[in-house]
């Protein structure tokens, strides 16, 4: 009997074993079939969530429920379909009320969610709770698509791809969730939490790589009839409520981008883009700040009007598309798609500020032609041209940098010649502004003129010449520059007293002649006033200089003389009757005066008096004396006298003035039959 006992525990132990494993190959033959389908059921009906005729088993050796080709209904306005779903069910507690889920993995599930059934709709029943004690849910290469169905328009508001997505559950109410996708051209990861009670998300994205044609995919941006390129790379926070939808702010940066406006043929690439300031906040997205770093811009025609338009098109007033831009900063080069030479800006750094979608100030500093240093400012306005403004400016720009074709003035060539140039420019008023020569070079090919002149008559004492600028033409700044330096120089040589009188301020205009009276060396007071002019111009015009020539003219000066010289001779008459000096007669009476005189015009003709006829002696004597002062012997001595003594005092007036002796020069003084002035002024170069 002892013996037997151990044997008799042996068999019980075997019966045992075998009794169970009898057990667990019935209970496994059961779950394919019948019993995955209670199990199916309860945890529907301790999740809430509906999920459709599926394959469908279960394996207690790893403990996962295993669900081929699911579709879940979640909750009113979220469904999820995918290849798999694992559910990790302890066969422990497979007898239990309560069914223990710890993790739920989904292979290339695509969850597809309606923002307006769920603001609308309650949640199914147990559905936070689900979420609340399930502690880890993740899916594997799946797709998202978020929808709007209320929204006017287009109803998508983002479809993405991923990697992989967890959610998990450490604490009340909220999920932490983290999307990643990695793939050979996108990388990106979202990271957040999940508030249950509020239904709102906050978290993190992190762009390392992702292209923009996902980015115009998912309605961010918006490029109609255009194409845009490149790679996005960013960090932004993101928000999102039932209530104000997605929120995303931070700091943007494209690298290697191209972006063509198929309709203006504009066209712009760039080494890094950085959007500062970005928002993009109920479908509607603004940038603060946007700055490009080795751009290239391509256009035709005119810059401004053409980023004017272009930026127009992409930003209307009726908001239907996602971006406002603030202030745009480029750096890099402009070039003209129609110009044999493309270059138009090198080193250009280009400020841009968006005042309304039709109102820009913007501010330019580069290399025009890839040498000369400019600057323009100004404004456009769409709506109304006339009020678009565009200031040029060039700084101490050697001419030597331009093409000789476009250097060239009057048959010159400018080479070496160092300008400044200030143009304001409107669509309804054309352009005016200043062109300033700090140095002026000419070296003649077909001279047209004599530019040493043009430098003497308009270089100040800093050897500054300047030039105003106007054009009601349309001409290209350096073109109206070219056209006004040539108008100017001809209109200077051709009127010079008049630009010189407009230079010192003088009125009335210059006059070569001063004028003196007739047979006196007297400054009249106009005669003063005129040289006190030349002196006020000569010392602005350092290079000019005077010439003078004095005369005595015998149609002007010899009756005055004459004059002097009958009253003279009359005297010493007298003197010699009266046996006097002629220096003490003070006054000879008119009898014994008109005696001398017929006696004086009787020598000169040789013959006795006049008949008395009809004529009285009164009246003979006045022809008598009026014939002596046309026809009396011109002393010359008194001529060259009055000429030189003109010369003298006009000389010594210039030289009050401060008129160095060095830039006066005089020719001798001479006689001369007629003259209309007793001195003439001319300038000497």
């Amino acid at each position: 009997m002892q013996t037997q006992k151990p044997a008799i525990r042996f068999v019980l132990f075997v019966v045992v074993i075998l009794a169970i494993l009898l057990f667990l190959i019935s209970v496994m033959l059961m779950v394919p079939g019948r019993y995955t389908d209670q199990l199916l059921q309860q945890i529907e009906n301790q999740t809430g969530v509906e999920v459709l005729s599926v394959e469908k088993e279960y394996s207690f050796l790893s403990g996962k429920f295993l669900l081929t080709r699911p579709e879940l209904r979640i909750s009113p306005g979220i469904t999820l379909k995918s290849e798999s779903m694992a559910v990790n069910v302890a066969w422990t507690s497979l007898w239990k009320e309560t069914i223990e889920l710890d993790r739920i993995d989904f292979k290339k599930p695509g969850i597809f969610i309606d923002l307006a059934i769920i603001g609308q709709k309650p949640p199914m029943p147990n559905l936070y709770q689900f979420l609340r004690e399930t502690e880890q849910f993740v899916f594997e290469d799946g797709s998202m698509k978020v929808v709007n169905t209320e929204q006017t328009g287009s109803s998508k508001v983002v479809s993405i791809d991923f990697s992989k997505m967890e959610l998990k559950t450490h604490r009340p109410d909220q999920i932490d969730v983290e999307v990643v996708r990695e793939s050979s051209h996108i990388k990106w990861s979202l990271g957040g939490i999940i508030d249950l009670k509020k239904l709102a998300l906050s978290g993190q994205l992190s762009i390392d790589e992702l292209p923009l044609a996902d980015v115009v995919s998912q309605n961010f941006l918006k490029c109609s009839n255009c194409s845009l390129e490149g790679r996005l790379s960013t960090d932004l926070s993101v928000e999102w409520s039932g209530d104000q939808g997605v929120e995303l702010t931070g700091t943007a940066k494209v690298l290697d981008g191209e972006y063509h406006d198929l309709s203006s043929g504009l066209e712009l690439s760039w080494k890094e883009l950085f959007a500062e300031g970005f928002q993009f906040r109920c479908r509607k997205g603004s940038v603060e700040d946007l700055s490009f770093r080795g751009g290239l811009l391509t256009v035709k025609g005119s810059p401004l009007e053409q980023i004017a338009k272009t930026l127009n098109r992409s930003l209307p007033t009726d908001g239907s598309v996602p971006f406002t831009l603030k202030n745009i900063e480029f750096n890099g080069a402009i070039q003209s798609s129609q110009k044999q030479n493309r270059k138009l800006f090198s080193n250009s750094r280009v400020e841009l500020a968006v005042m309304s979608p039709e109102q820009y100030t913007f501010q330019l500093a580069g290399q025009w032609l890839e040498r000369v240093p400019v600057s323009l400012k100004g404004s456009v306005d769409l709506k109304n041209a006339v009020t678009s403004r565009l200031n040029v400016t060039a700084r101490d720009v050697d001419l030597s940098l331009l093409p000789v074709s476009e250097r060239s003035v009057a048959g010159y060539d400018l080479a070496g010649s160092r300008v400044n140039l200030n143009l304001v420019s409107s669509a309804g008023g054309g352009s005016k502004g200043k062109l300033t020569f700090s140095k002026l070079v000419g070296r003649p090919v077909e001279p047209e003129l004599d530019i040493n002149h043009v430098k003497a008559l308009m270089a100040n004492p800093q050897s500054i010449i300047s030039i105003d600028v106007t054009d009601r033409d349309g001409l290209s700044p350096q073109v109206a520059a070219g056209t006004a330096t040539r108008e100017a120089w001809e209109s200077v040589l051709e009127q010079p007293l008049q630009y010189l009188s407009n230079q010192a301020g003088i009125k009335p205009i210059l006059s070569g002649d001063i004028q003196m009276p007739s047979g006196k060396a007297v400054l009249t007071e106009y005669d003063k006033t005129q040289l006190k002019g030349w002196g006020r111009v000569l010392r602005i015009r350092p290079e000019l200089g005077l010439s003078l020539k004095a005369v005595a003219s015998k149609n002007q000066d010899w009756p005055s003389l004459s004059r002097a010289e009958l009253e003279s001779n009359l005297a010493e008459l007298y003197s010699a009757i009266h046996q006097t000096k002629p220096g003490e007669v003070k006054e000879i009476p008119a009898d014994v005066r008109g005696h001398l005189i017929e006696q004086m015009y009787l020598r000169a003709h040789n013959r006795t008096l006049p008949e008395v006829g009809d004529a009285s002696q009164s009246k003979r004597i006045k022809e008598a004396e009026q014939w002596l002062l046309v026809n009396w012997p011109a002393n010359q001595e008194k001529m060259n006298k009055l000429a030189t003594d003109r010369l003298n005092l006009v000389y010594d007036f210039l030289r009050s003035e401060g008129v160095s002796e060095k830039r006066i020069i005089s020719s001798p003084p001479s006689t001369v039959e007629q003259a209309g002035s007793a001195i003439e002024v001319q300038l000497s170069y």
